[in-house]
C-alpha cells in the first residue's frame, strides 16, 4: 500500500424497496458521499427471498418484524455505492435456514461480499475479503441480540455444524446481594438453578439450555462480561484476517444498552471488547443495532471506534407480507388479531401498544422499534475515516442525515441534514462521544472528529 485510505460507515441497512430512481437530492448528496469512498461499509439486516423456496418458513421468533427483501436490493445497495456488507444480526434467520440460504446466494450472485453468518460456526466466523485499488479489505460480523437456535453451531469429526450467525455472547457479573435476590425471584417463579462453583445458570422450566448466566463478583454492582470462547475465537478471526488483509473491520450488531445510564450508552461488554478487537489487529470496530438513537465514538490508538452511527436505511413498516406470529401480539385488537388484516393495519396498530417499560428512561426505551419510523433522537450519521498508508486515521468527517417520514411508500430513506438539523445532530453525537474522550466540532454543516 502506498496511498491513503478513506472508509464510509454506516449502521443499519433495512432495505426493501427500489431508490436508485430517487431525484431527491439530499439523498443523493448522501449516496455522493459514499460513493466517494475508497471503501463504503453498511450493515444488511434483512433477508432476500421471494416468500418461497425449500426451507423458507417463517421462524416462531423475530425482532419485532420479520424482515424480507427483493432480490433486487442487492443492487440497489451496490447503486448506492456500497462495497462490503456484515450480516449477523437477530434478523439473520427470520425465515429460518432457507431464508438464510437465499440470502447467501443473492448476495453472490450479486457480488456483494458478506460476513456474519455460515453453514457453521468456523464459516460464520470467517472475515470476508473486498480486493480494491487500496489494498484488500477485510470484515469479521458478530451479533449480540439473538434468539439461542439462531447461532451456528460448531463442526464435529462425526458431526457437521448447524447454520447460523456468528454469536459474541456475554453474561452478568454481580454482587452477592443483587445475586440472592435473582436466586429468590427465579425460585418463586420456578426456575431451575444450577450452581459451578461462582456461576450460576437459571432455566426456565423444561428448557434446560435456555440459560441467563450470571457469574458472582467481588464488586458491588452489575457489570456485563463476554462469553469467553466467544471472544477468544473472534478476536483469533481477526488476528487470522490481519495476516491476510491491508485493512480489517470489525461489525458487532447488538441491542444492549448500559442499564446504569440510558440507550445512547453502549453495555460494558462492548466498549471492552471494542478495543480488544483493535488490539488483535482491526483498523475499525463498528457498532449497531441499538435502533434508538446514535451513540458515541471514540479513537483508540489511532483507530476509530463507532458504537452506532444510527441507521441508513430504515424500510421495517414496508415489508410486504408477514407471518401471523405478528398480528398475534399481545395489546393488539381482534380485527388485527384474525387472518382479513393486512401488513399496514398490523403495522399501524403496533405503532398504538405502549412502549417498553425501561427504568432509566421512564418507560420510553424501544420506541423506535415501536413506531416502524426512523430512529429517536435528532439523526444520524455517515462517518468518513482518512487513514495514511501506514493505517493511521488522520482524520474523520461525520455527515449528519435525518430520515424520509411520510408518506410510508417513501419513509425510510435517509436525506442529508441542513441548518439547524445538521447542527443539533452533531452537537448530540458530540455529547454522546464526550464521555469517551471524544471531541467532535461542527463546521460548515458537518462535524469534524479532534484527533
Amino acid at each position: 500500500m502506498q496511498d491513503d485510505f478513506t472508509l464510509a460507515v454506516t449502521g443499519d441497512s433495512i432495505i426493501n424497496r427500489r431508490i436508485s430512481m430517487s431525484t431527491e437530492a439530499s439523498f443523493l448528496s448522501l449516496v455522493k458521499i459514499i460513493r466517494d469512498a475508497d471503501v463504503a461499509y453498511t450493515h444488511l439486516e434483512t433477508l432476500i427471498h421471494n416468500y418461497e423456496g425449500p426451507e423458507i418458513y417463517p421462524a416462531a421468533e423475530a425482532g419485532w418484524t420479520w424482515m424480507r427483501s427483493p432480490r433486487y436490493v442487492v443492487d440497489e445497495l451496490k447503486w448506492t455505492g456500497f462495497d462490503i456488507v456484515s450480516h449477523a444480526s437477530n434478523h439473520s434467520l427470520d425465515y429460518t435456514y432457507g431464508g438464510l440460504y437465499s440470502t447467501w446466494k443473492a448476495l453472490d450472485d450479486g457480488g456483494l461480499p458478506y460476513s456474519g453468518t455460515g453453514r457453521n460456526l468456523a464459516e460464520a466466523r470467517e472475515p470476508a475479503y473486498l480486493d480494491t485499488p487500496k489494498g484488500r479489505v477485510a470484515l469479521i460480523s458478530m451479533c449480540s441480540s439473538f434468539v439461542g437456535w439462531a447461532k451456528a453451531g460448531e463442526a464435529r469429526p462425526d458431526m457437521k455444524g448447524r447454520p447460523g450467525l456468528n454469536p459474541l455472547r456475554f453474561y452478568s457479573v454481580v454482587d452477592q446481594p443483587t445475586l440472592e435476590m435473582i436466586k429468590q425471584v427465579a425460585t418463586k417463579i420456578g426456575w431451575v438453578i444450577e450452581n459451578i462453583g461462582k456461576t450460576w445458570l437459571f432455566n426456565a422450566p423444561g428448557i434446560h439450555m435456555a440459560t441467563y448466566r450470571f457469574a458472582e463478583g467481588d464488586q458491588p454492582g452489575v457489570a456485563t462480561v463476554v462469553d469467553e470462547d466467544d471472544a477468544e475465537g473472534n478476536l483469533r478471526s481477526i488476528k487470522n484476517a490481519r495476516r491476510q488483509a491491508d485493512w480489517v473491520l470489525v461489525a458487532l450488531h447488538n441491542h444492549e444498552w448500559d442499564a446504569e445510564k440510558d440507550l445512547s450508552m453502549p453495555p460494558k461488554f462492548v466498549t471492552g471488547f471494542a478495543r480488544d478487537c483493535i488490539d488483535a489487529g482491526a483498523d475499525a470496530f463498528i457498532g449497531q443495532g441499538s435502533h434508538s438513537m446514535m451513540r458515541g465514538m471514540e479513537t483508540y490508538k489511532n483507530k476509530p471506534i463507532f458504537y452506532d452511527p444510527g441507521d441508513f436505511f430504515m424500510m421495517s413498516n414496508t415489508v410486504t407480507k408477514l407471518p401471523s406470529d405478528f398480528y398475534l401480539r399481545p395489546g393488539y385488537s381482534p380485527e388485527i388479531r384474525n387472518p382479513k388484516a393486512t401488513p399496514s393495519e398490523g403495522f399501524d396498530a403496533r405503532a398504538t401498544l405502549p412502549k417498553p417499560l425501561n427504568p432509566v428512561l421512564g418507560g420510553v426505551g424501544g420506541q423506535r422499534m415501536l413506531t416502524g419510523g426512523p430512529q429517536t433522537g435528532p439523526g444520524c450519521v455517515v462517518a468518513v475515516c482518512d487513514f495514511s498508508a501506514d493505517r493511521k486515521l488522520t482524520g474523520t468527517k461525520i455527515y449528519p442525515f435525518t430520515h424520509i417520514r411520510e408518506p410510508r411508500g417513501q419513509s425510510g430513506v435517509p436525506v442529508q441534514a441542513e441548518g439547524s438539523t445538521a447542527k443539533k445532530i452533531i452537537e448530540y453525537i458530540a455529547s454522546v462521544s464526550a464521555p469517551f474522550g471524544t471531541k467532535i466540532d461542527y463546521k460548515d454543516g458537518i462535524g469534524l472528529l479532534k484527533l
